[in-house]
């Protein structure tokens, strides 16, 4: 079996528990948490993948993830993955959890890439506007990147739009032909 297709049943569980429970928001929450952890600490996923770590230090380093106010959910789920030497994929579980609650509860989601930090009124506009092209609620995360100069990187699930001056600069440069 792959990953991904046992990360998806792992994930596709826990929201149906969640969800039994009422709980599935909390879950998001820490799986989002999960998901950042992840992204801002590689040495977390080779942590949990060393076989010299004990058990119940996984434990310890993925509940620390999830914040001291996770879940009881979110603790059991994590205890389980670990028990059953599934923890290898718990940043694919924590992803495709994340995935299949967007589409449960028809949420968009969307990333603002800008040169400078964009103001609350722009992200509000920015997120308006993609919820009436799209008709569904908008998470909309920004993100800085003073290498694309100026304009904006806007990714909607798949799609992409770039209108940065990286973006335009790279386009002339490869139709210049170089």
């Amino acid at each position: 079996m792959n990953n991904g297709k046992i990360s998806t049943r792992y994930a596709r569980a826990l929201l149906y528990s969640a969800k039994e429970k009422h709980s599935e928001d909390k879950v998001y929450i820490d799986i989002c948490l999960l998901n950042k952890a992840f992204s801002d600490f590689p040495e977390l996923k080779h942590a949990i993948s060393s076989p010299t770590i004990a058990d119940e230090d996984k434990i310890k380093l993925l509940t620390t993830a999830v914040g001291k106010n996770a879940n009881a959910d979110t603790l059991l789920f994590i205890k389980f993955i670990v028990q059953k030497k599934r923890e290898d994929y718990m940043p694919f579980i924590a992803l495709m959890y994340e995935r299949l609650y967007h589409e449960e509860k028809h949420i968009v989601l969307s990333t603002v890439t800008t040169a400078v930090e964009i103001p609350k009124e722009t992200a509000n506009a920015i997120t308006s506007y993609i919820s009436k092209l799209r008709n569904a609620t908008v998470e909309l995360r920004t993100k800085t990147d003073s290498s694309i100069i100026g304009g904006f990187i806007l990714d909607i699930e798949d799609n992409r739009m770039d209108a940065s001056i990286k973006g335009q600069l790279s386009k002339l440069y490869k139709y210049a032909g170089h």
